[in-house]
């Protein structure tokens, strides 16, 4: 009996294993010091690059975002996010609107900036330039914006 009570409490505890989440420590660096950085991380390839120059940022497409204060040139932000498969994008709000500003062609006017230092060409960049894996506690990411 207590054999298999051992072995049921050890199958339980390691199932949770899934939803147990660490920290994700993003360090933000930017050329500018002022504003708001605005930051999202997504857990969907179909959800990542969606967001569009103008327009207020979409939360039903991200799992979770924060935004932060720029001072001295970087800010950090923590989250508490199981194991697993992220892309995280941002951007630095130096007009203080709350959308990432942009020329008539879509074309961002504010710093951007994306895990895997991914880079903007005609767009977006693709979830696989993006995309890391969550998989270290207290695991550190480096996004840096710059206008493009």
């Amino acid at each position: 009996m207590f054999k298999s009570l051992s072995l049921f409490i050890i199958i339980i505890l390691f199932s949770f294993n899934n939803v147990y989440s660490e920290k994700l420590i993003i360090n933000i660096e930017s050329k500018y010091d002022d504003g708001y950085v605005m930051l999202g991380i997504y857990d969907k390839k179909d959800n990542f690059g969606k967001a569009k120059v103008n327009e207020k940022p979409n939360a039903d497409i991200v799992l979770t975002g924060t935004v932060i204060k720029i001072n001295n040139k970087k800010a950090t932000a923590i989250f508490d996010l199981p194991f697993g498969e992220y892309a995280i994008a941002g951007f630095q709000d130096l007009d203080g609107n709350g959308v990432l500003s942009g020329n008539f062609l879509g074309i961002p006017r504010e710093p951007v900036g994306f895990s895997g230092n991914a880079k903007v060409r005609f767009g977006p960049p693709k979830w696989n330039d993006a995309v890391f894996q969550f998989k270290k506690i207290n695991q550190e990411v480096l996004i840096y914006l710059d206008k493009i």
